[in-house]
């Protein structure tokens, strides 16, 4: 039987996705005259570049699905659960003398599934690793009956229930979609009802994953696989920000970002002659200004694309893009990839994980002078003119790569439903000129302090400068997108547009 250490008392959030990692048929790497094949040498920071959590505003309570939707309905997704056919009691904990075996689930009630754990009948225990970054949806697929009592039955992430009825003595399907609920704590499926004594039987359990819970843009216009975006149009934008709409989800790092229709900004205009979000020094005291989405990314396969206009330089090194890879039980997040202020006046350069050799390096280990995941080993240069627009898109699929041999990765991957122990892809376009086509290693696997990465990424924009720099730079964004999953092309999340 799977063995168990109990989770905080808080709300589940299923976080995983199953989409299957899309092998890249580029076989070689698009580096030429941009690349500079040397270690970070800058003092930049590494899982402290940006240490908070990010914002503590979560998913509102929702409770979805209690009525059973048309079976014909059908999921794209592989199972979740190792053990949903019960051919022996793995992988599933079981309470009150329920039992797993010939195929049954046999599950005998302790009173409501909200109450306590130990009215819990059955659980399947910690199925991914989760962040409040991210809320994703969800459909449970079962076969269930009643054998004795007249309770209801229930099925709960955790404490929550998302499925509640009177069964029946006859086997029958149900299919429930629901919304994770977006809180950091505990992951685990569990079933039970309200009663003391009423048994149920079940077969044939599915948890899928649908994918991002919804994207928070009602353009029609864009690709059905764009996420999220946002021209910062809305009435959420005004010139000093303003307070975000209940399921928007923004992170904003010290003060009320403003925008070019604030009085003192120097630009007057976006990218397509709409608003654009200002981040920059006039936060002043801070260590940052930064905007972040938290809707979390994964490992696998996804696009980001937005313009960026820069009034005035920040310090070299300091970060105007990143996509945050968060680790498990820290706060000590690491970049996968970050956009810097060059050392020259006029020039960028990306930062990348690309070296096989580093996926499994800390800091500690390395004599506190390196952080592999957090300063990656590869910088990539463009150069740039101060008053123009950069049009940035960057698509991403995270491993550490065909040649890692490091330690065994099965349970990782099995967690994000997608083989890290294979070839990622970075490919990266400056105004419509790839400047990174890059096929191989491209995350690493832990940060600052030797924790684990999750494989969850939260992408984030504005102006960092560290304890080190007094703050200094002005940035605009705009036109900022994100697509989730194969088939999205660079016209589809090209910010110009």
């Amino acid at each position: 039987m799977k063995s168990y250490t109990p989770s905080p008392l808080v709300l589940l959030c299923f976080i995983c996705s199953i989409l299957i990692f899309t092998s890249c048929s580029k076989d070689s790497d698009l580096f030429n005259e941009y690349v500079l094949l040397e270690p970070e040498t800058d003092p930049i920071e590494s899982a402290d570049s940006d240490g908070t959590e990010g914002s503590e505003e979560e998913a509102s309570d929702e409770e979805e699905g209690n009525e059973p939707t048309d079976s014909s309905s059908k999921a794209d997704g592989e199972n979740l659960l190792l053990n949903g056919t019960f051919t022996n009691s793995d992988e599933w904990e079981l309470l009150n003398g329920s039992t797993a075996r010939d195929s049954i689930l046999r599950i005998i009630t302790s009173g409501r599934i909200q109450g306590s754990e130990a009215n819990w009948a059955a659980a399947y225990y910690n199925i991914s690793v989760q962040s409040f970054y991210q809320t994703r949806r969800y459909r449970l697929k079962f076969t269930a009956r009643r054998v004795a009592g007249s309770d209801v039955f229930r099925a709960g992430q955790r404490y929550s229930a998302i499925f509640t009825d009177n069964l029946t003595n006859d086997f029958k399907e149900y299919i429930v979609e629901f919304n994770g609920e977006g809180k950091p704590g505990g992951n685990d499926l569990v079933f039970g009802g309200d009663g003391d004594g009423d048994i149920f039987e079940l077969k044939n359990v599915v948890l899928e994953d649908l994918g991002p819970k919804s994207s928070e843009d009602g353009n029609s216009d864009l690709p059905t696989e764009i996420t999220f975006h946002t021209d910062f149009e809305t009435d959420q934008w005004g010139p000093n920000g303003g307070k975000e709409p209940a399921g928007n989800f923004w992170e904003v790092d010290n003060g009320l970002p403003r925008t070019t229709d604030h009085p003192d900004s120097p630009l007057k205009a976006g990218r397509n002659s709409g608003r654009a979000i200002w981040l920059g020094a006039y936060n002043n005291g801070v260590t940052r200004n930064e905007l972040g989405k938290d809707f979390a990314l994964s490992f696998k396969e996804h696009w980001v694309g937005v313009s960026v206009y820069i009034e005035n330089e920040l310090p070299p090194s300091r970060i105007l893009i990143q996509n945050r890879l968060l680790a498990n039980g820290t706060s000590n997040t690491v970049n996968a990839i970050s956009l810097r202020q060059g050392q020259n006046d006029g020039q960028l350069y990306f930062s990348l994980p690309t070296n096989v050799d580093f996926v499994d390096q800390t800091r500690d280990a390395l004599g506190g002078k390196w952080n592999g995941a957090g300063t990656n080993t590869e910088k990539v240069y463009f150069d740039y003119n101060k008053g123009e627009w950069l049009d940035i898109v960057i698509h991403y699929i995270g491993a550490f790569g065909a040649n890692y041999t490091g330690p065994d990765t099965t349970e990782m991957s099995r967690r994000l439903g997608h083989e890290v122990r294979a070839d990622g892809l970075i490919e990266i376009w400056v105004n419509g000129e790839k400047i990174v086509d890059h096929v191989g290693t491209t995350v690493y696997r832990y940060a600052k302090h030797g924790q684990e990465a999750t494989g969850i990424i939260t992408p984030k924009i504005g102006t960092y400068w560290s304890d080190a720099y007094a703050p200094q730079g002005d940035v605009y964004y705009d036109n900022y997108r994100i697509w989730t999953g194969p088939n999205g092309t660079y016209e589809d999340l090209d910010p110009s547009k």
